[in-house]
Formats: structure tokens, C-alpha cells, sequence
């Protein structure tokens, strides 16, 4: 039967409510504040001057003009702290077009090595977003030596034993990164600081590919407590509860989160696991989440016309500029949504008519949904039309390579074998 929001709606089971509450986990530190981030500028320039290799008259003459550039630009946004000065800035967002624009290459370059200079002495702690899209020459290196530089020497130490490449500059990079942006000191991350950072990564369009060799030089120093040794294994946790995969994109309301962990667990009788994590994903992130970012305050499900239909523009583009090509899935998601709790609000309206609400995703908004499964479907069958005629090359390039990777086994494991004597 369709779940098109006409038939087939989900049936209200008869468990008892309490049986599918969960406590929601308390608010975790995410970020560290410095007490630099409040100190004068006198301070911050004083301390500046440690921070160079070859302190010249010349180069502290250079370093306090940045430094003068940068304090002065910052001190025009009203706050207490220089992390709220840039903040209130809207820089953060913008990466690296961030600061005064119409700016001259000199003096754009006097900028960055200010700002540069401030991220060092985390008196700044930028976005992940703001990293990722900003040139930083110098800066994380310089940062590795001036805030805990002993463990940060270790991990340099144990990747250089492991591999000399870019792969692992990028994972110290990728440790640096995240102490410059959560404050925390590298011993004191957890397993959410590491998928906050992969998640971040991904929101942004690039890849982790040195996350899981940062994981194992950061636990190999005695990192990462209580974790499993590899981020595969720590990531291999099995299925989550119906409250975890909400919690999984946090909610400010308990109210609404708490009935999103109702409906999801009462979906799990009738959806796969798959099928559940993507329900919920479409929900409590592209739905909800989506919603109390552009509405802070937003409490009801009740959704105005206004805010409905700025929400289904929002949703139908990817935040690259591309178009969604799975928004027609979460409208039905959403749709469905609405539609169960209207139906349940009858049949059990002590626990859930106080959640009935107008559905803000009409019959037109899913009219397309057949058409681009269609669509859909057709595109991967072209795929497999065009990759089935390659596979015999596959197969051959994966026995040469075995055979390779054979020979070289065999040899280093001759080489590495004690010699006999007669």
C-alpha cells in the first residue's frame, strides 16, 4: 500500500508511553574558552612577540601593524570578548571572503597575519566552515608550537614512524584544527569531537580520508579515553535506539523532541533499519533541525504559511547550491508525519492530540515524487548498462593487483626472517 499521505497510514500501537521515553543525554562542552579571548590588546601584543622565530625590529615592526589593523577592525563590533567581536562580525560565515572588503592585496595580508596571529594565542577560535575555505600559511604550524607543542612533537613523532606523506600532515592538521576551534586540549577530546569534525568535513563537501590515522596517533599518546584503538571500530557500534538517531542532530525543545522519539519508535515496527535512520535523519535534521535554525524560538508544529513555504524552498537545494534530488522523500517523510500524528490524535488523544497539526506539505508538493523515482531508477540502470562492459577489467586489475601485493608480502616476510646458522 502507498504511504503517499493517503492510505496505509501507521496504526497507533497500544504500548505504554513510558516504555519509549529515554533520558536525554546532559549537554556535553563542545567548545573551551580562553581567557585570551577577554584580554587587552596591550596583553595579546606582548605576547605576539613570543610567537616569532626571528624577532627582528623589522618583523615586530610588521607583526604590531597587523596586529594594530586587526584590533582595530575588531574593536568596531560592540562585545567583551574578541571570539564575540568576531562572531558579531559575520566573518565566520563568509571564509575566506571574511573582513572589511575593498581592501588592497598589502593590506588584506597585513589582515590575515593578524588574524592569524590572534588564532595562535586562542584569542580567536574560528569555524570549522572558516578553516576549511581559509588559506592559513603558517598558522597551524605555528599554532603546534606554541600550545601544548611536547604532545603536539609526539604526534609528529608517531606519524613520521608511520608514513611521511601529506596524509600525515593532514592529520595533524586535522588535530590542530580541531583545538583551534573547540579550545580543548588534545588529551581532552572525546569520540563526539571526532564526529563533530567528520560531520563538518562532510557539510562542506570534502573528504576524511586522514581522520582515521589522526584518531590512531591521538590514542596511541593516550587520547581518546575509554574509546576503541581505530575510529572503524568506534564507529562500529551497531544499531541506535530511536531516541539515539534523533539525539544524533540535537533539538532545543524537549517537547518536540521527545514526540520525534515517540513517532520514531513507533515507525520501527513497520521500517528496516535503514529505512529508520534515513525517517529520522529527514525529520529531526532537514525538517526540525532546518526550522529552529531559521526560527530560533519555534516551539509548535504548527507551522505558518510563511514559514512552511521558505522551509520547502530551503529544503530542495543542498547547501552547495545544487538541487535536492531526494526532497521529494522528505516531503513525504514530513508528509507522513503530520498525517500519523493527525490519525493517532484520534485514536489515542490523550497522548497525542495536543501534537495535531495542519500538514504544511499539500498533495501538489509530492506530485512529483513517482516521477523523479522514475528517474531515479533509470539513472541507475544507465550506470549499470555503462559499468557492466568494464567488469571484466575490474577483475583483472584486482587479480594483478593481489598478485602484487602477494609477491611483496612474500618478500618482505623473507627479509624480515632471522637468518640460520649451520
Amino acid at each position: 500500500m502507498s504511504r503517499h499521505g493517503r492510505v496505509a497510514r501507521t496504526p497507533v500501537s497500544l504500548r505504554d508511553p513510558a516504555l519509549l521515553a529515554s533520558v536525554l543525554p546532559e549537554p556535553r562542552t563542545t567548545t573551551r574558552g580562553s581567557s585570551r579571548e577577554s584580554a587587552h590588546r596591550d596583553e595579546l601584543a606582548r605576547l605576539a612577540a613570543n610567537l616569532l622565530i626571528e624577532p627582528t625590529v623589522r618583523n615586530l615592526w610588521r607583526q604590531q601593524l597587523s596586529l594594530t589593523r586587526i584590533f582595530d577592525w575588531l574593536e568596531g563590533f560592540p562585545a567583551d570578548t574578541w571570539q564575540d567581536r568576531w562572531l558579531l562580525s559575520g566573518s565566520d560565515e563568509l571564509g575566506s571572503g571574511w573582513g572589511p572588503q575593498g581592501l588592497s592585496a598589502g593590506t588584506r595580508s597585513r589582515f590575515t597575519a593578524g588574524l592569524g596571529t590572534l588564532i595562535v594565542l586562542k584569542a580567536i577560535r574560528p569555524s570549522y566552515g572558516w578553516l576549511f575555505g581559509s588559506r592559513l600559511l603558517g598558522v597551524y604550524d605555528a599554532y603546534r608550537r606554541h600550545n601544548q607543542p611536547a604532545l603536539f612533537a609526539e604526534l609528529t613523532q608517531r606519524v613520521g614512524g608511520l608514513r611521511c606523506d601529506e596524509h600525515a600532515t593532514e592529520a595533524l592538521n586535522v588535530l590542530t584544527r580541531m583545538s583551534i576551534v573547540t579550545g580543548k586540549d588534545l588529551l581532552a577530546f572525546d569520540l563526539d569531537d571526532i564526529t563533530d569534525y567528520a560531520q563538518a568535513r562532510r557539510d562542506n563537501g570534502r573528504t576524511v580520508t586522514a581522520l582515521p590515522l589522526a584518531y590512531d596517533i591521538l590514542h596511541s599518546i593516550g587520547g581518546l579515553k575509554d574509546s576503541p584503538p581505530t575510529l572503524r571500530e568506534a564507529q562500529a557500534r551497531g544499531q541506535l535506539t530511536p531516541a539515539e538517531l534523533i539525539d544524533r542532530h540535537p533539538i532545543t525543545n524537549r517537547e518536540v523532541r521527545d514526540v520525534l522519539v515517540h513517532y520514531i519508535a513507533e515507525r520501527s515496527a513497520v521500517l528496516d533499519y535503514g529505512s529508520l535512520v534515513n525517517h529520522a535523519q529527514m525529520l529531526a535534521d532537514l525538517f526540525w533541525g532546518d526550522l529552529q535554525h531559521h526560527h530560533p524560538a519555534i516551539s509548535s508544529l504548527n507551522l505558518s504559511d510563511e514559514v512552511a513555504q521558505a522551509w520547502k524552498q530551503r529544503v530542495r537545494v543542498l547547501p552547495d547550491g545544487r538541487p535536492r534530488r531526494t526532497a521529494h522523500a522528505v516531503f513525504l517523510a514530513v508528509r507522513s508525519f503530520y498525517l500519523d500524528l493527525s490519525q493517532w490524535s484520534m485514536e489515542d488523544p490523550a497522548r497525542w492530540a495536543a501534537w495535531a497539526a495542519p500538514c504544511p506539505i499539500s498533495e501538489a508538493d509530492i506530485r512529483g515524487y513517482i516521477k523523479e523515482a522514475r528517474h531515479r531508477q533509470a539513472r541507475m540502470q544507465q550506470r549499470t548498462r555503462t559499468l557492466v562492459p568494464v567488469l571484466p577489467q575490474l577483475v583483472r586489475a584486482a587479480e594483478t593487483r593481489m598478485q602484487h601485493a602477494t609477491l611483496l608480502l612474500q618478500a618482505a616476510r623473507k627479509i624480515s626472517s632471522p637468518v640460520r646458522r649451520s
